[in-house]
């Protein structure tokens, strides 16, 4: 059946779209913004607490405790990060290539063509995935999150370029359905919270902030294309994408971990934003560009007021309230980094100058300052901030302490080992990545020196050692939680091996 018989291309768009509004965003900006939102955030920093160092500290069942770990972690996240964005711009791309999906043709030519309009939309739909607030964090950590949101991605292509490319359209169906069948049991569900309002109420809160700000225009999408989608023969423009958020809608009151199941909808439900661009009034547009300016210029002074209060003491209120949030931090002047942030504040600037100025309007460009703001925050946070986020949420801090009280003066067998008892996966990640000894769980028969015990499972330990052989050495706990106790325990000098 030819594309003209199918009944959904038959249905009036809401799109209106002129040639001129079609043109692509530069590739070298486009290109530039990605490898700069990628970047931020693994270059410097430590493994966070505490799924990202757990899920780190999985590769050393394979390569072992050294740097070449980390290294290829961040190497393999920023590779699924990119195949995320990349399968998502291509998706978008055949799907607007529908004949569905196109603008409305005018009487007298002059509208949109096919391709340079699914070009513009793919854009648009790129601009506003960068834009989303919950991508940034959880799409750097080394956790399994990532490797099924490019997986859900991928099989999100593959389902969308199947008319246009067959073979590869099957290629990758077969990689994505295999990979997410040896993944799907990382994800945890509790089914028993689907009939709670509270849990949807959860839910609901976590969207708003998460999937900002393309929850908004998808409702806008669903509003302006209702005749495709609400119909016994929906147009797959808008019914494919939608089927995956809604996949993810249906589960997500049960996910344990709401934020990372709803990590692999967000392609889906940036394309479906894309949609609603071609569709938007002046005075939308404008409304939109408004709160983008005034939102990221808000938080990126705030980030840059912050780090002056850290290096300064000046305002004296703010740099006391970091002292309190984070105690025993000590800030220092980086002049690379100082560099680099002015660098990104000034290219802020030169962005909201250039968007606010009169130019040929383009489908892409509402989704410009969200983009562009979002980056711009994320890399003012992944270099300004990024010493004290490390002291804060990494296990560094903890794992200096311990390696000044363990030391290696042992009269017995095994003197480099520890034993540990009642420690989480991320805790013994993080003594393995930042300690480099083995570790021995808590026995009878363990030869070791030191003993470091979670304070939550000190009442059984005497279960699994001899309480007299062992003398209370330090109790330590990270300088910012106060929920998470380490007791170091070590072996008396006359204790029998």
């Amino acid at each position: 059946m030819s594309q003209s018989a199918n009944p959904s291309s038959r249905l009036p768009s809401p799109a209106i779209v002129a040639q001129e509004a079609v043109r692509r965003f530069p590739h070298w900006a486009l290109l530039l913004l990605c490898a700069i939102y990628i970047a931020a955030g693994f270059i410097g920093r430590e493994p966070w607490k505490s799924a990202d160092i757990a899920g780190f500290g999985q590769l050393f069942d394979v390569m072992g405790t050294s740097d070449g770990a980390w290294l290829i972690a961040r190497i393999g996240a920023a590779a699924l990060i990119g195949l995320t964005l990349l399968t998502t711009w291509y998706s978008t791309y055949y799907l607007a290539k529908r004949e569905a999906a196109q603008p409305v043709p005018f009487a007298f030519g002059g509208e949109a063509k096919p391709k340079l309009y699914a070009r513009a939309i793919a854009d648009g739909a790129l601009l506003a995935l960068l834009a989303c607030l919950g991508l940034a964090q959880l799409s750097h950590e080394t956790t399994f999150a990532i490797v099924q949101t490019a997986l859900v991605s991928l099989l999100f292509f593959a389902l969308s370029c199947y008319r246009f490319h067959p073979f590869q359209s099957a290629a990758a169906l077969g990689v994505s359905l295999l990979g997410l069948g040896l993944t799907t049991g990382k994800t945890a569900f509790d089914f028993s919270l689907w009939s709670h309002l509270s849990a949807w109420r959860a839910a609901a809160h976590m969207l708003v902030w998460f999937a900002w700000p393309v929850w908004i225009l998808t409702i806008l999408t669903l509003i302006k294309w209702r005749k495709h989608w609400l119909r016994l023969r929906p147009a797959t423009h808008i019914a494919l994408p939608l089927g995956f958020v809604l996949l993810h809608l249906v589960l997500l009151p049960c996910a344990v971990q709401t934020d990372r199941w709803f990590l692999s909808a967000l392609p889906a439900l940036a394309t479906l934003a894309a949609f609603a661009l071609p569709t938007l009034r002046r005075g939308m547009k404008s409304l939109i560009d408004l709160f983008t300016l005034f939102f990221f210029s808000g938080c990126a002074f705030a980030i840059w007021i912050i780090w002056i209060a850290m290096q300064t003491g000046t305002p004296p209120q703010i740099a006391a309230n970091v002292t309190r949030l984070a105690p025993a931090f000590m800030p220092t002047f980086s002049a690379p980094v100082f560099l680099l942030a002015s660098a990104a504040t000034v290219a802020w600037g030169v962005l909201v100058r250039w968007r606010l100025g009169k130019h040929q309007p383009a489908i892409w460009m509402s989704m410009v300052l969200p983009a562009g703001g979002a980056a711009l925050c994320w890399m003012l946070l992944m270099s300004l901030w990024l010493p004290l986020l490390d002291h804060a949420r990494s296990y560094k801090p903890l794992m200096m302490l311990i390696q000044k009280n363990v030391t290696s003066a042992s009269p017995t067998t095994s003197p480099h080992c520890i034993q540990i008892h009642g420690l989480r996966p991320a805790q013994e990640a993080a003594l393995r990545y930042y300690l480099d000894r083995p570790l021995v769980q808590a026995n009878r028969g363990a030869t070791c020196d030191w003993l470091l015990v979670d304070g939550d499972d000190l009442k059984n330990l005497p279960e699994y050692v001899e309480m007299q052989d062992w003398q209370l050495s330090k109790r330590l706990r990270r300088p910012t939680d106060n929920d998470e106790d380490w007791l170091i325990y070590r072996r008396k000098t006359n204790a029998q091996n």
